[in-house]
C-alpha cells in the first residue's frame, strides 16, 4: 500500500509541475543496456542484462524527474528460491523507477547528474515447495521488491540533442535485493 502512496505522490508533484518542463526546460528519452548484479537477503547472487526506457523532464535549470521501465534476463545462483531456465520466461525480471535528479555539472557538451528513485522490481522465483514420499510440488510465481535507488550519471553530447549516457547505480537492500547497476544508452533531449 505504501508504494502506491509514493508513486501518485510523486506522480502528482511532478504533472502539477509539466507546465514548467514545457516551457522552455529540456525533456529527454533514452534507452539504455543495463547490467545487474544482486544479492538476495537469504542467500544466492543475481545476474541480469536488459534494456530500460527513460523518460526525464526538467523543472528547473538542473532539477528533474525522471521515469523508467526496463525488461531483463535474469539468472539465480547459489538459494533454493531461484527456478532453473526451463522453468522461466525469458524475460524474467521487471523494474519500474520513479524519482527526481540535480545535474552537479553542467556543460554544453556534457551533464554529470545524481539521482534517488524509488524502484520497484519484480523476479520470477520458486514460493514454495513440498516434499512427501518421493513426490515433490513447487509453487513458482512473481516476486516483488520495493527499494530505493541512487545513480550517477554522464550525458556526453554527440550533437545539440543526441547523447552517449554512461551511468552506475546501486539499489538498497531495503527487504529483498542489494543491487549494484552498470548502463550504456543513448539519449535525446527535446
Amino acid at each position: 500500500m505504501s508504494y502506491k502512496i509514493i508513486i501518485i505522490s510523486l506522480s502528482l508533484f511532478l504533472s502539477s509541475l509539466v507546465s514548467k518542463g514545457q516551457n522552455g526546460y529540456k525533456n529527454s528519452i533514452s534507452s539504455s543496456y543495463s547490467f545487474y548484479e544482486s544479492s538476495h537477503f537469504s542467500g544466492g547472487d543475481i545476474s541480469a542484462q536488459g534494456i530500460d526506457l527513460s523518460y526525464e523532464r526538467y523543472f528547473k535549470k538542473r532539477f528533474f524527474g525522471t521515469i523508467s521501465y526496463g525488461l531483463y534476463h535474469f539468472e539465480g545462483r547459489n538459494s533454493i528460491f531461484f527456478l532453473e531456465p526451463e522453468e522461466m520466461d525469458f524475460i524474467n525480471m521487471r523494474a519500474f523507477n520513479l524519482g527526481v535528479g540535480y545535474d552537479v555539472v553542467q556543460t554544453e557538451r556534457f551533464v554529470l547528474s545524481g539521482e534517488i528513485t524509488y524502484m520497484r522490481q519484480s523476479t520470477q522465483e520458486l514460493i514454495s515447495q513440498l516434499e512427501s514420499g518421493g513426490l515433490i510440488i513447487r509453487e513458482t510465481g512473481t516476486i516483488r521488491d520495493q527499494t530505493a535507488r541512487v545513480q550517477l550519471k554522464a550525458r556526453i553530447f554527440l550533437t545539440k540533442n543526441l547523447q552517449l549516457i554512461p551511468a552506475v547505480a546501486h539499489g538498497f537492500q531495503i527487504s529483498r535485493y542489494k543491487s549494484n547497476w552498470l548502463r550504456i544508452g543513448v539519449g535525446y533531449s527535446f
